[in-house]
């Protein structure tokens, strides 16, 4: 399968996706971007071959915000149609089937910000910086995606002051789960992409489902469907092979990855 995209480069490999956003300087996102970036993982997600994703930026910048050259002529009819390439891009991320693992390798402000929450897990580098920068020009951003991970007093601070935060600082907030050297970055990325795509992958595809539909469930709501997540991936036959390597004490052959 082949990605022919002017600034979302993709590798693929056994399985595993490298999703690069270049566009320098500061791979700032125009409406063309947007749309690279949905159909890029609305396929990686339609592919049943593919079982993970690693999403960084090109460069020294994860992703600048939006191209502000597309804001400049926007009236309202305008920015109601951007939007809603926008939020089929989010949603394309987020309801992507496979785990999208975020190497945020610099700035990650603004839109940056959003599609480094849409990833699944996130590792940046140590000059990795986050920021809600919106308010300074005017405009909103999408703080209830960065909510989700940060919750509200530090969502509302960063919407408020277009403060810009350190890596050290979004691993206390929650917005990323792993701080390492830059130039430990895509080789802890790629490390973790490798343990996922060795799990069984309807069991991992389930599993996202699972959790992307319950996050905003009540608790007994959630608990009732993931059990019926929990019987279909029984069915499946990486499931008996699970359990027959577990009993032999062996490594589980699911599927080969190509």
């Amino acid at each position: 399968m082949t990605y022919e995209n002017r600034f979302v480069k993709v590798e693929v490999d056994r399985g595993l996706a490298v999703v690069t956003l270049d566009r320098p300087p500061a791979n700032a996102v125009s409406l063309e971007v947007y749309d690279e970036l949905r159909r890029t993982f609305h396929r990686l997600g339609e592919d049943p071959a593919m079982r993970v994703a690693v999403f960084t930026g090109a460069g020294k910048v994860f992703c600048g915000g939006n191209d502000v050259n597309d804001f400049v002529d926007l009236d309202f009819d305008k920015a109601t149609e951007y939007l809603a390439h926008v939020r089929l891009t989010f949603n394309a991320m987020y309801d992507c089937p496979i785990p999208i693992i975020g190497a945020i390798n610099g700035a990650a402000v603004g839109t940056g910000i959003v599609l480094a929450t849409l990833c699944d897990v996130r590792i940046a580098s140590e000059r990795a910086v986050f920021a809600l920068p919106e308010i300074d020009v005017g405009v909103l951003g999408g703080s209830r995606h960065v909510m989700r991970l940060a919750g509200q007093g530090m969502t509302r601070l960063m919407m408020y002051t277009g403060r810009r935060i350190k890596a050290d600082e979004a691993l206390r907030a929650n917005l990323v789960e792993q701080v390492v050297s830059p130039d430990e970055l895509m080789p802890t990325a790629m490390r973790l992409a490798e343990e996922i795509a060795e799990k069984s992958p309807p069991a991992i595809r389930l599993a996202k489902q699972g959790l992307n539909r319950t996050e905003m469930m009540h608790l007994k709501e959630g608990y009732e469907f993931e059990c019926t997540l929990t019987a279909a991936v029984r069915r499946t036959p990486e499931a008996k092979e699970g359990a027959l390597a577990f009993l032999e004490k062996r490594r589980p052959a699911y599927a080969d990855r190509g």
